[in-house]
């Protein structure tokens, strides 16, 4: 079976095979861009570009079933998450391959779900997501704020600062903290700000980076709760080791193939067809 057909018997109702399909096909159109824009990027002797790489299932997970009453705040533009938000593959290409001076640093407006204004100070910057959800609460509108923030990126007094403005407020925010940079010490990934959130009067929950069937989930209770006006949520995306080794599948698009494959929801056809449907051409990357 390809795992194409509607209403598949045995599917779980709460993530239905096609909404699994729809993430592996975006996730995998992100990695392949980004890696076109790194490739582009060092072809013209530019400095090395911003991407998402290894945080495709985190990034799609939490942002598919987002609409135009959301808001966005991230640490920084990429073309992966442009292409996720569903901004032009062609011209998030050209966009974030562009000499310096001529670069956007924030996305167009025509994408899905709208971003905040990039602030360089991490704090400010969470504290302006806060303010966000503070106003679409206040205008009783039904959206949430997602805010991306890396963990190590601020001090665990400032995120107990927005975690408690949050829940003192009853805010429809989303944190999701992304994990550390480079490899992880042992113990250093387990759950260490959903312990400062639940101090803080905010739900944590600790969610392995690379399985976007487990993030999605999560992200649907979520923001059940924050539109439901219970207040704000902390998801821990983790890079999970045990005993400090990291695991065979720690591979975001290989971790979900293989639970596709596992469960007989696509088949090896399928996969060859999906990527040659996102194969970059080499006209597009050779166009200026």
């Amino acid at each position: 079976m390809t795992g194409q057909s509607a209403g598949e018997a045995g599917e779980n109702p709460l993530v239905p095979n096609a909404k699994l399909r729809q993430m592996y096909a975006k996730m995998l159109e992100a990695r392949l861009l980004d890696e076109a824009v790194a490739k582009r990027s060092a072809a013209r002797g530019s400095k090395r570009v911003a991407t998402i790489r290894g945080q495709e299932a985190v990034r799609v997970a939490t942002t598919i079933e987002l609409s135009e009453s959301d808001l966005i705040s991230d640490t920084e533009p990429t073309a992966g998450m442009g292409l996720i938000l569903g901004d032009d593959r062609a011209a998030l290409l050209r966009r974030f391959t562009r000499a310096k001076n001529k670069r956007e640093d924030a996305l167009p407006n025509g994408v899905r779900v709208r971003t905040l204004e990039r602030i360089s100070d991490e704090e400010e910057r969470l504290q302006l997501a806060v303010g966000a959800a503070l106003g679409l609460k206040a205008q009783g509108r039904q959206g949430s704020v997602v805010v991306f923030a890396r963990k190590g990126e601020m001090s665990p007094a400032a995120w107990r600062r927005a975690f408690t403005l949050a829940a003192k407020l009853d805010l429809p925010i989303i944190f999701v903290a992304l994990p550390r940079a480079g490899a992880a010490k042992k113990g250093s990934e387990l759950s260490e700000l959903c312990k400062v959130a639940r101090a803080s009067g905010v739900p944590g929950i600790p969610v392995d980076v690379c399985d976007a069937v487990a993030l999605y989930r999560v992200t649907q209770e979520s923001l059940g709760r924050t539109r439901g006006g219970d207040g704000a949520i902390l998801i821990e995306a983790v890079s999970w080791r045990k005993d400090g080794v990291r695991s065979s599948i720690d591979d975001p698009l290989t971790h979900l193939q293989q639970f596709l494959l596992d469960r007989k929801i696509c088949n090896a056809q399928w996969f060859a067809q999906a990527h040659k449907r996102s194969r970059i051409k080499r006209s597009t990357l050779k166009s200026r």
